[in-house]
């Protein structure tokens, strides 16, 4: 089978899949969230390996199912708890290090809790924004999903079709100005046309639009660009190859490791 029909495989079947998920919310929508934790996370520290770094995937495994749990039941937690948990996550991965007798524990340290920072804290507020969804009968979450997928098309098609001058050659050679331009105003309308037509649930006021433009146009491509890094820094294109010819999951989640915090953040400040 061809790279193509295995692209559009993962496509016909993936998206759907993903829609249907974030209809169901609850712990349909959080086992979903948690694997892409887990998986995202297993390849973020497959990569450094390539490296020569060795990160504590057990403790890595631990503090996913935590901050899964965390953000499911984060209504009723204290902040007093978060900090306990995230202040004995870092005690445990410095003591256990100091016994592991491997090369380079610095790195190993500094992977392992940055590994967990990076991934699992940041994607598992896609399952705090499901939560708000839930409570709040909105479809901010939908809204996310819709949003980023349509910038990385736009980028994709300006940028192959249009695009000449490239925006950071250093770390993505095939990303152009043209494209993430594109991006950016296809995010715009894209949440316009949601907004007008009452799908998201609240009805937003223009700054509002224009952040969450912002945080899917513009955080959300620079995602991309911090997981393009990490690839270029060991040499590799994809960070897995579990979803055929689309690459690993952290190919397919790096957008939504920026922007989905940030929504997380704008509905806790303006709600």
């Amino acid at each position: 089978m061809s790279i193509k029909s295995n692209r559009s495989i993962v496509i016909l079947l993936g998206i759907p899949g993903i829609l249907l998920l974030t209809w169901l919310g609850g712990i349909a929508f959080g086992i979903f969230v948690l694997l892409v934790m887990i998986l995202a996370l297993a390849e973020f520290y497959a990569i450094t390996k390539l490296k020569g770094y060795y990160p504590q995937q057990w403790i890595g495994l631990i503090a996913v199912l935590l901050i899964a749990y965390l953000f499911y039941f984060a209504p009723k937690l204290e902040l007093f708890y978060i900090f306990v948990i995230c202040s004995v996550m870092v005690m445990f991965t410095l003591f256990y290090e100091m016994f592991r007798n491997k090369p380079n524990p610095t790195e190993n340290f500094g992977i392992t809790l940055g590994g967990i920072f990076y991934l699992p804290l940041l994607l598992g507020t896609l399952i705090g924004i499901r939560n708000f969804d839930t409570e709040h009968t909105t479809n901010f979450t939908f809204a996310l999903f819709i949003g980023v997928w349509i910038c990385d098309s736009a980028a994709f098609i300006a940028g192959k079709y249009l695009g000449k001058k490239k925006i950071y050659p250093r770390i993505s050679p095939n990303k152009t100005v043209v494209g993430s331009v594109a991006g950016l105003v296809f995010a715009f309308l894209t949440y316009i046309i949601m907004n007008r037509i009452g799908f998201i649930g609240f009805n937003l006021d223009t700054a509002q639009i224009i952040l969450l433009s912002l945080i899917t146009g513009i955080f959300g491509q620079a995602g991309d660009f911090a997981e393009s890094l990490f690839k270029r820094d060991a040499k590799i294109k994809d960070s897995g190859s579990l979803l055929l010819g689309h690459g690993g999951v952290l190919d397919r989640f790096d957008s939504l490791s920026i922007a989905s915090p940030l929504v997380f953040i704008f509905l806790n400040y303006y709600y």
